[in-house]
């Protein structure tokens, strides 16, 4: 695929996509906030249990592969060239999603995207997506 045919299918691409409502987005993401705080608890390995979950929340095997957060309110990302969710070789994609969050001015300018758009910029980027799925975990 030329470049100059990337930008008009990866916005195809966003078009078809079923994007979750924004708000159910922010609530998955303060439970995952609880469940990583919640993580801290456990004595010595804590705060590690905490950051991995934070960094492949979105690829958890044995949740259906979404964060618990995610799950409550029935979203997951997915991969959006084949609308599936991540998986363990899409870890890069997962990982590069929850470290956004941490740098300060891009945070910034990702949650004034979301907003306004009701993407995140870093979704764009790495082509993946928040989805609404009706089926139980």
């Amino acid at each position: 695929m030329a470049k100059d045919d990337l930008l008009p299918h990866l916005y195809e691409l966003l078009q078809n996509a079923i994007s979750s409502p924004i708000i159910e987005r922010i609530f998955a993401f303060v439970v995952d906030i609880f469940v990583a705080v919640a993580l801290t608890v456990v004595p010595v390995i804590g705060v590690g249990l905490a950051g991995l979950y934070f960094f492949v929340k979105d690829i958890l095997p044995f949740n259906g592969k979404t964060s618990f957060g995610k799950a409550v309110y029935h979203i997951r990302v997915v991969n959006i060239q084949d609308n599936a969710p991540l998986t363990k070789q899409m870890m890069f994609k997962a990982v590069v999603r929850n470290i956004f969050i941490l740098i300060p001015l891009l945070n910034i300018v990702d949650l004034y995207y979301l907003l306004s758009t009701g993407k995140r910029l870093v979704d764009i980027w790495i082509e993946t997506d928040v989805v609404s799925f009706d089926e139980a975990l």
